[in-house]
């Protein structure tokens, strides 16, 4: 399910790649990405190569690895700045100032950037998460340096008119409309507000659409001027480069420019839950919806690999135990799936929900759930069913490196969240050592009533298809 557009949250794509991001990737060049990095890389296991980190004395970080065998390179450049760190009344500025950058520089008036790229067939886009804000350029190998004098250019010299504000801004504004409008994307609305009541994740990334009229030009500069500079940025590079030559290139295109002073936004920590939460939401849609979410911790804690092999054992597929049991023993419900996604800054939400049929009323997928949940705090999951959930979660994980972009999309995740590059190679052995007991102790430890919000799609008037993707991306 989806507070906005599309998907990719996830480190290692598992499980769910609903909706448009899934379909990017696809068309993004799924091409395999086995080329080794050298030198003085950090050490590597399983399938993934072998990143690269070279740090420029303006504080901007280089991630690179090469691949020779890849016929295209993907060109990123992740910030440090999402959602997360907007104060209140300044909701959805991240995601405005993504649409702004591509407005035009002096050097690259607007519509000048999409047709370089286009013009040697390439691909460019930009995406605007909770916790980041990315770019990226695909391209043949010999036009890298398009992407790094494009990049190096609007991160610093942005025109920022009026004239060309109000435009993105009815755009945005459409965007959110278009939000509102969907029931689904309605209820993980409501349900993560519900969740946050201080932190910053309460509010959804598109902005609440009162903020987004009257953010100011002044607003979005002295935003770009905070947080948008080389110290607060990664460059993300896969394909078949040269490490060395790459260092230097993106040096004489990236060196000049200047260091600022680091962001130190005030994030408010969100309070221990202690009850139960509820919301409801009334909106014409076709079929009845319950979605339920914990509060759970995020990768730091050595409990999200026993969160995540139990998310799966949930919410994995149609062999899952909530879709063979809403779907096809009970018969209440025509889909149910969920996530756990556990790279975030902030605190991290476990959830799941259920499509109902048309007669179904929320409450009564509401108690399936809960039956479920009961047997998973009292009963180990068998052995077999353990052994696939784990393999599915470490196939998910190769596979997400399979991909020149999708290699890319997962280091610079990484990198902008604070992960450290070494906790790949211990992935694998980490989800292989979660025992059946790991599994009930997280579920009797985190999916209580206490720590637990509900919300209810009720449909009204006339139907309409509800879409699910996963709560946190928009992308322009």
């Amino acid at each position: 399910m989806s507070r906005s557009q599309t998907d990719h949250r996830s480190l290692f794509f598992p499980i769910l790649l609903p909706g448009v991001f899934f379909a990017l990737i696809l068309n993004l060049f799924f091409l395999p990405a086995k080329g080794m990095a050298t030198s003085d890389a950090f050490p590597a296991s399983g399938f993934h190569p072998t990143p690269v980190l070279h740090t420029y004395p303006n504080g901007l970080r280089l991630i690179y690895v090469e691949d020779p065998y890849s016929p295209i390179v993907t060109f990123q450049v992740w910030y440090k700045v999402g959602s997360i760190d907007e104060q209140r009344g300044k909701t959805g500025i991240s995601h405005f100032l993504e649409h702004m950058m591509f407005t035009g520089t002096p050097r690259y008036p607007h519509g000048v950037l999409d047709k370089k790229i286009n013009a040697v067939g390439g691909q460019s886009n930009a995406f605007t998460d909770y916790d980041f804000t990315a770019y990226f350029e695909n391209t043949a190998p010999r036009y890298i340096t398009i992407g790094e004098k494009i990049e190096s250019d609007r991160m610093n010299n942005l025109l920022l008119s009026n004239q060309q504000l109000e435009r993105e801004r009815r755009i945005v504004l459409e965007e959110r409309r278009n939000d509102y409008d969907d029931p689904t994307q309605k209820l993980v609305e409501q349900v993560y507000a519900k969740a946050f009541r201080v932190h910053p994740y309460h509010n959804p990334v598109i902005g609440w659409e009162p903020d987004i009229r009257h953010l100011s030009r002044s607003d979005l500069k002295h935003y770009y001027r905070t947080y948008y500079m080389p110290n607060n940025a990664t460059i993300i590079v896969v394909g078949p480069v040269n490490g060395p030559e790459l260092v230097s290139q993106v040096g004489q295109t990236f060196g000049s420019l200047p260091a600022g002073s680091a962001p130190n936004p005030k994030i408010p920590a969100e309070p221990v839950q202690k009850g139960l939460r509820f919301t409801v939401v009334h909106k014409p849609a076709m079929l009845p919806v319950t979605m339920m979410a914990f509060h759970v911790p995020n990768f730091k804690s050595p409990d999200s690999y026993a969160l995540t092999v139990l998310s799966t054992l949930l919410s994995g597929g149609r062999s899952s135990i909530l879709y063979r049991t809403m779907v096809y023993q009970n018969a209440v419900a025509v889909d149910a799936e969920g996530d756990y996604e556990p790279l975030t800054k902030g605190p991290a939400l476990f959830y799941f929900y259920a499509q109902g049929l048309p007669k179904v009323k929320p409450p009564v997928l509401r108690r399936r759930f809960e039956n479920v949940i009961l047997s998973l705090q009292k009963t180990d999951v068998s052995p077999a069913a353990l052994e696939r959930a784990k393999k599915q979660v470490i196939s998910s994980y190769l596979m997400s490196q399979e991909s020149t972009f999708g290699l890319g999309m997962m280091l610079g995740e990484m990198a902008s969240i604070g992960v450290p590059l070494d906790y790949l190679d211990t992935y694998v052995d980490r989800i292989r050592q979660v025992s059946a007991e790991d599994v009930r102790r997280v579920a009797r430890t985190y999916l209580i009533r206490s720590n637990e919000t509900i919300g209810y799609l009720y449909p009204t008037g006339a139907p309409r298809n509800p879409s699910f993707a996963r709560p946190n991306r928009i992308v322009r």
